[in-house]
């Protein structure tokens, strides 16, 4: 059914990706304003008639998702901007401002409904409400749930955590109508400080659910790590390039739906420069095509043919390969000159190690080569944590 009403309303035609993206985006919030402010006017004409303070609080709750939903159009019609002299990586991290607006206006809403509800709970007040009015609040509810599940079949569409937020800022609305319903009835059977529970209630749902959101929108705004999932996808790709011997020290980072990649590529050191270039060109090729990312390749010359440098693979493979602090060993190369007998090699490690651990860890593989390959220099290089 999803599918149908969305597909009658924004077709995916043959434009690109990121338009299509952007009118999901910009649908959903109408969509959301429509609703909203529907579903606004119903709750805040009856909490005034009744003069219960946690369907007013409700209403308030919903109105918050009407401006919400603005923001949201804001962010998406931002993200489809092109990239200019000022924003030469684009706009979209401004989907990631939006999703924090919303989380703001959640907290807000939500602590000045405490004091509301604070004071109801101390000077309860009997409310009467007619047995319409309640059934028309669950009819309500009934409506915001399916603008979530509508909101969260969107958002896994297009991947968007803005979406995603939207559904769960309609999902708190339809539970904390529920708890407003149970208020209500409470107040008809001579409870009136029901009312006041359930807005304290309310008031705390949106100030929890307002941090969670904030905390999501925050992390993409400072820069979130890649997935598992999303590292090895690189790493399979790169090393189906012919001329590819390994794939390390691959970073991700995201603007919104843009994503940028680097990678470094090990190749013999025996290609040629423009055999090189090649392969670093294909390499890139693959990975937009196959991802739509924008790729950056580091070429890391090695010597596979190298015995000394196949006795070192064997031996960090059989004593090291296993060791948890280790997560990759890469690039290894050896430096034979008349003053200096250099093994190079880089690792990554796990992420979270502390500096002190790093050191250890590298200090006994040195001692360990040392003890193996007597008269060499060791020189372990350890990749930043951003790189994979």
């Amino acid at each position: 059914m999803f599918e149908s009403f969305t597909n009658y309303f924004i077709p995916n035609t043959k434009e690109s990706a990121q338009i299509y993206r952007s009118k999901i985006g910009i649908f959903q919030g109408w969509v959301s304003i429509l609703v909203n402010s529907v579903l606004f006017g119903l709750k805040l004409t009856i909490g005034i008639m009744v003069g219960a303070v946690s369907v007013i609080a409700d209403a308030v709750h919903t109105l918050s998702d009407v401006i919400s939903s603005g923001a949201i159009i804001w962010g998406f019609k931002q993200a489809e901007k092109p990239a200019d002299v000022e924003h030469p990586y684009g706009h979209g991290r401004a989907e990631y401002i939006a999703t924090l607006i919303i989380a703001i206006l959640l907290c807000v809403a939500g602590i000045e409904f405490i004091e509301a509800s604070i004071e109801r709970i101390r000077n309860p007040q009997l409310v009467s409400p007619a047995w319409w009015m309640i059934v028309l609040l669950l009819v309500t509810i009934t409506l915001k749930e399916i603008t979530a599940r509508y909101a969260e079949f969107l958002s896994a569409k297009i991947a968007s955590g803005t979406l995603h937020a939207d559904a769960w800022h309609h999902r708190t609305d339809a539970i904390s109508s529920l708890l407003v319903v149970c208020a209500l009835i409470a107040g008809k059977y001579g409870y009136p400080a029901v009312d006041g529970w359930a807005g304290l209630g309310v008031a705390l749902f949106l100030i929890y659910t307002g941090i969670e959101i904030a905390k999501d929108a925050v992390d993409d705004l400072i820069g979130k790590p890649p997935t598992s999932e999303e590292v090895e996808t690189i790493r399979q790709i790169v090393m189906n390039v012919d001329g590819v011997l390994g794939a390390h020290d691959i970073t991700i980072h995201s603007y919104g739906h843009d994503k940028f990649a680097s990678v470094h590529v090990e190749i013999d050191a025996s290609e040629t420069t423009a055999a090189a270039h090649d392969i670093s060109e294909e390499v890139e090729g693959q990975l937009e095509k196959a991802l739509g990312v924008e790729p950056t390749v580091h070429m890391d010359p090695v010597q596979p043919g190298n015995p000394l440098v196949q006795d070192i693979q064997s031996f960090l493979n059989q004593n090291w390969e296993e060791d948890e602090r280790i997560t990759d060993i890469h690039d290894i190369r050896v430096v034979e000159t008349e003053n200096h007998q250099v093994i190079l090699f880089g690792i990554n490690v796990k992420v979270g190690l502390s500096q002190n651990k790093i050191v250890a860890c590298c200090q006994s593989m040195e001692n360990d080569l040392k003890d193996k390959f007597h008269g060499f220099e060791i020189n372990i290089k350890v990749s930043p944590l951003h790189r994979f």
